[in-house]
């Protein structure tokens, strides 16, 4: 079957690609750069002259919203963007110390601090080797990528206020078994042989003596020397900036602390540490039945949080944590003494019992005074929309601060806040307001009118109804376009009202793609106004180009993702392999078809990345009835045969009779539909045995299946332009019943 003009669509859906939209909009998410009192903040506004754009730089004050620009930003960003806090020199793998007076360097796996003004060196540590490393750059889910790139590895540490004093850790990964990559490929005749490379890579199944471990460690510039912390080993830390840090040092540059969970996830601690002596204490030690879910909570597509809500105050008075023990995460003040930590309660009373803390913004101890980002916000249209509260340190004065019914992201000032605000159908608008919340100007107002020349389609807010009956779930949908070749319908910024289109397309039939995630740490729905992927993917997992070609998308969150409580969350518990609510995807299928009866069921398809692919192919396997085409890359198709971290945290630690459960692959016979699948050679994070195990089985089944094979590619398979374009034309061929266009050039 032919549709017409087919090449047309294909040039629509391409000019939706990321590449064209991260450019098409104007102030849509300004960079704040606060001076160092708090009080005026720079950041670069574009201005529109016709066809032209040009940037200049704002400076405002902080107290009245009163602005002037003052040059051109191109020239001006420099000295807005000066003094990274990370102490990181990017001409050099050097990590500078805050007043620029030292900088720690490797050589040879071991640490070495050089005075910049003399050049003096100190050697810190003398036992490095190969997997036995100091600060050394740890991301278990890209090793081999960076060094591919040519990241300039820098010392990750934490240094204290003052400046004295550091904290990093020794990585001793000696035990931990590896895996393997090849690069297959050359860009040159000096070597055509592939290249072997290997990292470490723990399992469920390796025992607590095979997974790597993590201890911390004291620099003193003073004595140049780096002691062993006496605490306990982490499972996996986190030192990218002093805010995201599993460790925090506080105010005296002497002491410091730090969140630990235990391998399994069912128990938590919060530790006191002194660096004059190396010594710590347990201030507080919670366990749970089921998992912790500190410090992983995020939009899947390249934004999120993952930072520890726990503090304790300067004077070593209180303590404040982050608990889900009644359902929802709050904060509970602890009292400590000399001997002993008592818990004081929950700071929020039984009004505000579904509330959840997401991340503290500011900690202000002068006013006892916590800031803080939330969501389940009782009056929101979304339980996915961040709000920004403070209150007391006596559980005083709950205050909403952010009035909009959509997603909040903050900048904070001494006296002052800048907010962007937005949803998936309210193109961001930035203000000003007072640290009451107060309104005091308007900032910046997003131009999206580029955005919509390109044909971009503001998509539908859905609720829908889980397949318990009662749990409402939320998403987005997106209608087919019209024949692009016949009718180009100019779309207004004003116009989010789906008439027109519902008129024109109720006669037509509608296949359509669900993309889908299915982990159980991330959330997949987008909430705030999207038009640019911080992974340089599709927006939407490519449904605006769907659109385009003639389908109908559905991105949905089931239960089992992160943000709506325990109860919500703790349906992915000993459950990974129902993906975070598949069986909520298929139950919902029937309602989406009632509300829009052009939904053709019988051409129902189904395509993710990662967990994603996992999902996609659990979807095929299980409801081989229900969908009909899938396109699944990077999967995990077996839990056991991923990083063990990820795969415990809501799996729980290794039993049999759980993980049998995780591996897909043993229901390759049931496969019907129409299947690709896709991996990159080069992926470090799921390895490509994953894929190639899944073949084996559905070849042992005679089973027909597409495979594409990306040597170049790690696991962010979603943004590579082949895997792109394979995925349009298989749903195309499979879905639509119509012939692609062949390659063509762009």
């Amino acid at each position: 079957m032919k549709h017409h003009n087919m090449r047309a669509r294909y040039e629509a859906a391409e000019t939706l690609l990321t590449k064209h939209t991260r450019t098409a909009v104007l102030n849509g998410n300004p960079k704040i750069h606060w001076n160092a009192d708090g009080t005026a903040f720079q950041y670069e506004r574009q201005e529109r002259s016709g066809s032209e754009v040009t940037s200049v730089l704002a400076e405002v004050n902080g107290m009245d919203g009163t602005r002037k620009m003052i040059q051109k930003a191109e020239k001006a960003g420099q000295a807005a963007n000066a003094g990274s806090a990370s102490g990181c020199s990017e001409e050099r793998a050097v990590t500078m110390s805050p007043d620029g007076a030292y900088h720690l360097s490797y050589d040879r796996h071991n640490l070495i601090l050089t005075e910049q003004k003399t050049g003096e060196q100190s050697q810190l540590t003398f036992d490095g080797e190969p997997d036995l490393e100091y600060g050394c750059y740890i991301d278990i889910y890209s090793q081999i990528t960076v060094k591919r790139q040519g990241y300039q590895e820098h010392p990750q540490v934490l240094w204290s206020p003052d400046g004295t004093r550091f904290i990093t850790y020794r990585a001793d990964r000696r035990t931990t078994k590896k895996l393997p990559l090849i690069a297959s490929y050359s860009d040159g005749l000096h070597d055509l042989r592939p290249e072997l490379y290997e990292y470490p890579c723990p399992f469920v199944t390796d025992s607590d003596e095979e997974i790597p471990h993590y201890s911390l460690y004291i620099g003193s510039l003073a004595d140049k020397t780096l002691v062993k912390a006496d605490a306990p080993d982490f499972l996996y830390p986190v030192f990218t900036s002093p805010e995201k840090s599993t460790v925090k040092w506080m105010e005296d540059s002497r002491h410091f602390y730090f969140t630990w969970i235990a391998r399994g996830y069912q128990e938590a601690c919060l530790y006191l540490g002194d660096a004059q002596n190396g010594s710590y204490h347990v201030v507080i030690r919670e366990t749970t039945e089921q998992f912790f879910n500190l410090g992983a909570f995020g939009l899947l597509d390249g934004y999120g949080s993952y930072l520890f809500s726990n503090f304790i105050t300067s004077d070593r008075a209180y303590a404040f944590w982050q608990s889900e023990r009644n359902g929802f995460a709050h904060l509970y003040r602890y009292r400590l003494t000399e001997n002993e930590s008592v818990c004081e309660g929950d700071l929020f009373d039984a009004s505000e019992k579904e509330l959840i803390v997401q991340k503290l913004i500011r900690v202000d101890e002068q006013d006892k005074q916590i800031y803080f980002m939330a969501n389940n916000v009782p009056d929101c249209s979304d339980p996915m929309y961040y709000q920004l509260y403070r209150i007391g340190f006596d559980g005083s004065g709950l205050t909403r601060l952010t009035p909009e019914d959509a997603v909040h992201q903050v900048s904070m000032g001494s006296q002052s806040f800048v907010d962007t605000y937005s949803r998936v159908d309210l193109p961001p608008v930035t203000v000003l307001r007072k640290l009451d919340g107060t309104l005091i100007c308007e900032l910046e107002k997003a131009d999206i009118s580029n955005l919509l020349k390109l044909g971009y389609q503001i998509p539908e807010r859905i609720t829908l109804t889980a397949a318990d009956g009662k749990t409402t779930l939320y998403g987005i949908f997106f209608r087919p376009d019209p024949v692009v070749a016949d009718c180009q319908e100019e779309e207004t910024a004003e116009g989010l009202d789906f008439e027109l289109r519902q008129q024109k397309d109720r006669k037509d039939s509608w296949p359509l793609i669900d993309y889908i995630y299915g982990g159980a740490q991330l959330y997949n729905v987008p909430r705030e106004f999207t038009w640019d992927n911080g992974m340089n993917r599709e927006i939407f997992g490519g449904l605006q180009s769907f659109a385009k070609l003639g389908f109908a998308g559905l991105i949905l969150d089931g239960r089992g993702v992160p943000g709506r409580g325990m109860e919500f969350h703790s349906f992915s518990y000993h459950n990974i392999h129902a993906c975070a609510g598949l069986a909520d995807h298929v139950f919902c299928l029937k309602e989406l078809k009632q509300r829009y009866p052009q939904i053709d069921l019988g051409r129902v398809g189904m395509w993710g990345n990662s967990a994603g692919g996992y999902a996609t192919v659990s979807a095929m396997l299980q409801y081989p009835g229900v969908y009909c085409a899938g396109v699944a890359s990077s999967g995990n198709y077996d839990q056991r045969v991923y990083e063990h971290s990820w795969t415990e945290r809501y799996n729980g630690l290794y039993t049999e009779e759980v993980y049998q459960y995780g591996d897909i692959t043993r229901l390759a016979g049931n496969l019907k539909g129409h299947l690709m699948l896709a991996y990159g050679a080069m992926d470090d994070n799921v390895t490509m045995a994953q894929t190639l195990r899944l073949c084996d089985e559905l070849n042992a089944h005679n089973k027909r299946y597409e495979l594409v094979v990306l040597p170049r590619c790690n696991h962010n398979v979603p943004s590579d332009a082949y895997f792109v374009r394979r995925k349009m034309d298989y749903f195309v061929r499979n879905l639509l019943g119509a012939e692609d266009p062949g390659i063509f050039e762009e």
